[in-house]
């Protein structure tokens, strides 16, 4: 296929000895067996779509298909260094496609799905934002942030006891901020900068070039504030989820994620509110293939309608709206099957140019550099 470096038989063919993974199907009717070639995939993925792939019939339908697939994870940024063999990966953006392309020769992606980036807040955090003119409750139950009214807390430094009301404990002392990943290393915190550089910029969109110092400085301050952040998106919704508000008031996840834990579990608490961000941004899922076995998985993500199903339980948002709208209204969730204030990223170059200067900002601090994910492992926050 052009665009993909040779070789591309390396562990894509069906007939290559010792390449195949063999499955035996016993079949009741005589003593008759057939045997079945897999071809075994491996894959680097964004740790928020671990669990997709790891489910039992995404991967029995990909067995059907021919192919057993494995995947590991890691952050987004990284997705394009180092694959280690790996036949394609699976960043959370175009502009991270584009990176991963670009670092491996490669010309093709497919885009199977995608997910709008939202808050997650506990209600009493809610409430108090809500007070602050940042939060507010809409005419269909779904509640959205204001980024630019929350621009203003931050700007003032103002900490969660400082906010109007007595919904929060005038104990604590922490300044009101997103919780984020690492962006030195995650899709979700360089989606978090997109929406805070097109604020910041006068609501427009980066240019590329020399990104203003202003700009720049702002955001980098509202990350370096929440102290180390992890490399990818697994652990601050765990964290979230596992340690309450007292530990994480607010993260800025992937709508899917919020989607998945409700239906396949395990559920959120019961006072979790999702916010949507105006505006939000869109993270695109691509996948970009580096074998011909890689290109395979990637145009049956895109194609299959099984997998394209399976895919939409799992909180994501493929072509057919309708399988996302269903899922949504069988789990009386609280989510818009249409998000309207979207911003769209800057150029590949635009958007590199503001993480690099991030990345300098972290490293004149003397901030630790984030810890690579296989080094965690998935036990050990590595996978977050």
């Amino acid at each position: 296929m052009p665009g993909l470096p040779p070789p591309f038989d390396r562990r894509s063919t069906w007939t290559t000895v010792g390449a195949a993974v063999v499955v035996v199907v016993l079949i009741t009717v005589g003593f008759v067996v057939f045997t079945r070639e897999t071809t075994p995939v491996e894959g680097v993925v964004g740790s928020e779509k671990v669990e997709f792939f790891e489910d039992e019939r995404v991967q029995d339908r990909f067995g059907e298909l021919g192919y057993t697939v494995t995947v590991r994870p890691r952050g987004s940024r990284l997705l394009g260094e180092r694959t280690g063999g790996a036949d394609f990966v699976s960043p959370g953006s175009r502009h991270l496609a584009e990176r991963a392309r670009e670092l491996n020769s490669v010309s093709t992606e497919y885009l199977p799905f995608s997910t709008p980036m939202v808050l997650l807040g506990y209600e009493p955090m809610v409430r108090a934002l809500q007070g602050a003119g940042v939060a507010s409750l809409e005419e269909d139950g779904t509640w959205s942030f204001d980024m630019s009214a929350y621009l203003e807390l931050t700007e003032e430094r103002t900490r969660w006891r400082d906010l109007p009301g007595d919904a929060v404990s005038s104990s604590n002392r922490n300044e009101v901020l997103v919780r984020t990943t690492d962006p030195r290393t995650s899709n979700s915190a360089a989606m978090h900068a997109v929406v805070l550089s097109y604020l910041l910029n006068g609501e427009e969109v980066l240019a590329p070039g020399p990104v203003d110092e202003d700009v720049s400085d702002t955001i980098s301050r509202l990350f370096l504030a929440q102290g180390q952040p992890p490399e990818s998106s697994q652990q601050p919704f765990e964290q979230f989820r596992d340690l309450g508000a007292g530990h994480t008031p607010l993260v800025w996840v992937y709508e899917s994620q919020y989607v998945q834990a409700m239906v396949h579990g395990p559920e959120l608490s019961e006072d979790v509110v999702v916010l949507y961000p105006g505006p939000t941004v869109f993270s695109e899922h691509a996948v970009v293939p580096l074998t011909r076995a890689g290109d395979e998985v990637g145009r049956l993500l895109t194609e299959d309608p099984e997998l394209q199903e399976l895919a939409a339980e799992h909180g994501f948002r493929t072509d057919d709206t309708a399988q996302f709208g269903a899922l949504v209204e069988e789990y009386g969730l609280p989510i818009r099957t249409q998000v309207t204030d979207v911003v769209h990223p800057p150029t590949y170059e635009a958007l590199e140019a503001l993480l690099t200067g991030i990345e300098d900002t972290y490293e004149a601090s003397g901030a630790r550099p984030p810890v690579p994910e296989e080094a965690g492992g998935r036990g050990g926050g590595g996978r977050g």
